[in-house]
Parts: C-alpha cells; sequence; structure tokens
C-alpha cells in the first residue's frame, strides 16, 4: 500500500516515543542520588545536632581528679539499673544561690523499663558526713562548693564539690550508691517547657503570690489547663502566698506538683506534638543541663526509653512532716523504710550499711526528750540564799562584774547561702552562725521564693497541709533538739568530726 502524509506521521509518532521513556529511566537514578543526599544530609545535619547537644550536657563542671587517672568513658550495660539524683537551681545573679530548691532521686532500670523515684523535701534533716550537728537537704550542695572554694583559694585540687557531697550525704540517708546526677537549671526549665508548646496540669487551688525583688509574679487558677514554662515553674515553686499563712504550700505540696510536672513533660515528649520538637528540644536543653553521665549511656537510655509514660514512673511517698521546734521537715519512720527497701530492691541490691536517721520523725522526737532529760539532770542546784545582807552585795557585784568570756574563738562566717544550724548539746568547738544571724534562714538574706526565715527556735508559722507528728515537740524548757544519736556508715566520717569542717 502507498505511503501516505498520515502513515508517515503516525510512523514518526511511534519511533519518538521510545526515546521520552527512555529519558525517564536515565533521570530515575538522578532523582534517587540527589533523594539519599538529601536524606543523607539531613540525617548528618540531625546527627551534628545531637552530637553536639550531648557535647554540651556531659561538659561535667564538678568532675573530681579519678584515683587512677582512667578517663575513659564509662559504658551503658541494658540490664544494670541506674541511679541519680535530679537538682533543681535559681542560678539568677541577683536572686539565685547555691541551695537546691528541688531533689529528686530516681533509679532506672533499663531491663523493666520502669523508673521508681522519691522526693525529697528541701528543708529535710540530714547528717553530713564529717560535718557536726544537723543540716537542711537544700544546704548540702553549698557546703560542698564551698569547700570546693576553699581547695582552689589555697592552691590544691578539689577532691569535693557540691555534687560529691550531696551524693555522699543521700546515699548515707537512703542506703544506694547514687551514681549520676543530673543539674536543671530554673531557667532551662521554663525553656524547655516553652520549646515544647506548655504542658497540661491540673492546677490543685488558686495560686496568688508576688515578690518584685526577683520578678517573681505568680496567679493560677484552680483546673486543668496549658501551662507555659514560666507558669509551670511558678507551680512547682509557689511557697508563700499573698492572702497569708493560711494558703502558704508546704514543702509536700510542693514535691507533690513537681512529680505532677515531670510526668507531664515526659507525656508530653512521646506524644506526636512533643516527637516533632524533639531536636529543638535537645538543642535548648542542652544549654541548661549538666550531668556526669556519658556519652553512650545518654544514647542507650534515649533508646530504651523512648516508650516512656507517666504510667511507667512510681512515685515513691515520703509522707513528710514539719517539725516547728526545728525548723525542719522530716519523714516517718515507715515511710524511710519503704523508701530505702523499694529503692535497694530496684537497685538489686541487699542493704547492709548503718545509715543515718537524723531525717527520721520518730528518731528526732526520741532525741528531743533525751536532750531534755539529760539538760534537767545536770542543771547546778539552787545557790543558798547569803547568810548576812554584806555577802548578798558582794554575790551581787560579783555576778554583776565577774562574767566569763564566750569558749571558743569566733570561727569564720561561712558563705551567706549556706544554712548552718547553731550547735548541738556536747559539742565543742566555735559556733558558726548563718550571715544575717536568722538561724531560720538558709542565708543571710531574705530567700528568692519567699521563704518565711523565722526567728529563733523554730518557724512560727508551720507550712500548711503538714501536720506535726506527735511526741515532736519538745518539752517546754527552752532547750535545744540535741544531737545525742546518729549512725554512721564508716568509722572515717566519725573521725572527720572533729576536723575544720562545721
Amino acid at each position: 500500500m502507498p505511503e501516505t502524509v498520515g502513515n508517515r506521521g503516525r510512523a514518526a509518532s511511534r519511533r519518538t516515543r521510545p526515546s521520552r521513556r527512555k529519558k525517564w529511566r536515565r533521570l530515575i537514578p538522578i532523582f534517587t542520588l540527589f533523594f539519599i543526599l538529601a536524606m543523607g544530609g539531613a540525617a548528618a545535619a540531625v546527627y551534628y545536632q545531637i552530637h553536639n547537644a550531648i557535647e554540651n550536657v556531659t561538659n561535667n563542671p564538678y568532675e573530681t581528679p579519678s584515683v587512677d587517672g582512667d578517663t575513659k568513658e564509662t559504658k551503658y550495660d541494658t540490664e544494670k539499673p541506674l541511679s541519680f539524683v535530679l537538682l533543681g537551681r535559681d542560678t539568677r545573679k541577683q536572686t539565685g544561690s547555691l541551695n537546691t530548691d528541688v531533689m529528686m532521686v530516681a533509679v532506672v532500670n533499663p531491663a523493666t523499663q520502669k523508673v521508681t523515684m522519691v522526693s525529697l523535701p528541701r528543708d529535710t534533716r540530714v547528717k553530713i558526713p564529717g560535718y557536726r550537728g544537723y543540716h537542711k537537704i537544700n544546704s548540702v550542695f553549698a557546703n560542698g562548693e564551698a569547700e570546693r572554694r576553699q581547695a582552689e583559694a589555697r592552691g590544691q585540687t578539689p577532691t569535693e564539690n557540691g555534687i560529691t557531697l550531696t551524693k555522699k550525704t543521700l546515699e548515707h540517708m537512703l542506703g544506694i550508691p547514687i551514681q549520676h546526677y543530673v543539674e536543671v537549671d530554673f531557667e532551662g526549665f521554663k525553656a524547655v517547657i516553652d520549646e515544647l508548646g506548655g504542658i497540661e496540669v491540673n492546677v490543685d487551688r488558686k495560686l496568688v503570690y508576688d515578690d518584685p525583688s526577683d520578678g517573681t509574679h505568680i496567679y493560677l487558677e484552680p483546673g486543668l489547663q496549658l501551662l507555659n514554662g514560666e507558669q509551670a515553674l511558678g507551680y512547682v515553686r509557689h511557697r508563700m502566698d499573698n492572702r497569708g499563712p493560711n494558703y502558704y504550700s508546704s514543702d509536700f505540696d510542693r514535691n507533690r506538683r513537681q512529680q505532677e510536672v515531670v510526668k507531664a513533660v515526659v507525656d508530653k515528649m512521646t506524644s506526636f506534638e512533643g516527637i516533632a520538637k524533639i531536636l529543638s528540644v535537645i538543642e535548648t536543653a542542652s544549654q541548661y543541663v549538666h550531668t556526669d553521665l556519658s556519652k553512650e549511656q545518654i544514647k542507650g537510655l534515649v533508646y530504651d526509653f523512648k516508650s516512656l509514660r507517666s504510667d511507667d514512673i512510681t512515685v515513691l511517698e515520703n509522707g513528710a512532716v514539719w517539725n516547728s521546734a526545728l525548723s525542719m521537715t522530716l519523714l516517718p519512720k515507715e515511710n524511710m523504710e519503704k523508701i530505702r527497701s523499694t529503692l535497694i530492691s530496684e537497685m538489686g541490691l541487699t542493704m547492709t550499711a548503718e545509715l543515718s536517721d537524723a531525717a527520721i520523725a520518730e528518731y528526732a522526737a526520741a532525741e528531743v526528750v533525751r536532750s531534755s532529760t539529760t539538760s534537767k539532770s545536770t542543771r547546778a542546784p539552787a545557790q543558798k540564799k547569803p547568810e548576812n545582807k554584806k555577802a548578798a552585795v558582794t554575790e551581787k557585784e560579783g555576778n554583776r562584774t565577774g562574767s566569763a568570756k564566750p569558749e571558743g574563738g569566733a570561727g569564720a562566717a561561712p558563705p551567706p547561702d549556706i544554712d548552718v544550724l547553731p550547735q548541738q548539746p556536747g559539742e565543742s568547738g566555735p559556733l558558726q552562725p548563718p550571715a544575717g544571724g536568722e538561724s531560720g534562714s538558709d542565708d543571710g538574706t531574705a530567700p528568692a521564693d519567699g521563704q518565711p526565715t523565722g526567728t529563733g527556735g523554730g518557724s512560727e508559722v508551720p507550712p500548711p497541709d503538714i501536720a506535726p507528728l506527735p511526741g515532736t515537740f519538745p518539752p517546754s524548757t527552752g532547750e535545744g533538739d540535741g544531737n545525742t544519736s546518729d549512725q554512721q556508715t564508716t568509722a572515717s566520717a566519725v573521725g572527720k568530726q572533729d576536723g575544720q569542717k562545721g
């Protein structure tokens, strides 16, 4: 059949179609390569960002020289639980101090993917190994930092600091080794929550407080609501209230709120919204968080606990009670024993060491009674009435003019952010009153969060919602709380009590 113009057109069309297909086939490898490179570049950027964040977080400012000089990175073991203390501090230059306002002890178990934690009220009475008397737990870090500064001032390599002394004190109290620490700055706490887009919290009651001196303004209505970083910080730190003492928050309230916020952050981090913001959250947190966990441990924990929910966190009740005579918080024996046994079990250990009972309410009450009984039995007998007027005049003049000089020298005043209790009965050495002269205060100035300082032998208005334990008030003799009983973990701690620490 003769070729026509139409046939030639259709033939040409058929010849061109395979060439277009070949062109697209050639482009597929190019697009694939571009996609791989793009994904690889994004993955590299993510890895670089995470690596830098971990580098910042693991830059441990409290590292002390090891005995053998070994600086190898600690390996992560998926079968072994880890213990650490979480510390929250206000480091603002104008209002912050070295005291730790938030303290939690936690055990994480990779094998069971469970977390067990307990909050410790900031005013909990503790025995610091190697120190005389009792201290509030929020002052332990400050004492350790004071030791470090003193060593540096003498040109020595510090072997003690805030973190190491806090770990020792907690081990002495709870019976488990505190292997690691995580320190969170309050500014970082706010920044992370803001980066997450806020957290949902059920505020228990109306909270109102203003402190223009440090810019604190808390105003929260009760009910379920979304809190930003500033509001969440105010929620966990609320202590005093504009409406008066009946509306103050106790350490018990604050501990409960801290636990609520931690759980809310965990739930938000593992939500779809939180996962989408995980890189920016990591970047923000790395600027405010410090830890002695190794890079490998952090990566292992993140991987093993990537699906952690608030239901996987077990919170141990501390049952805190306020003792107005001591101006300190105590834990009932039953609660302390439950806390110790649970943490020891989670760590896979058995209790072997003798522990300090300084924080146990029943022991504190017994000490008060013993101290009162001892003081009564050692009082000097009443002086006989003078036989004549001349003798009476002589005695009166002698009492007026013959006063003895105070025993011991006036020791150097401690840093204003260190809480030092009055010297305990039966102890020797110079007294060390807190700078500022208020025995009920944590430091020489008004606390940043408005904690009432009190005067003399106890807080006039104990925090609400904490019932004093029966028997913890001393008889009305005006005597101190005493320091007649406290168990030591090692002989070296006992030997250091008469040293330079006080």
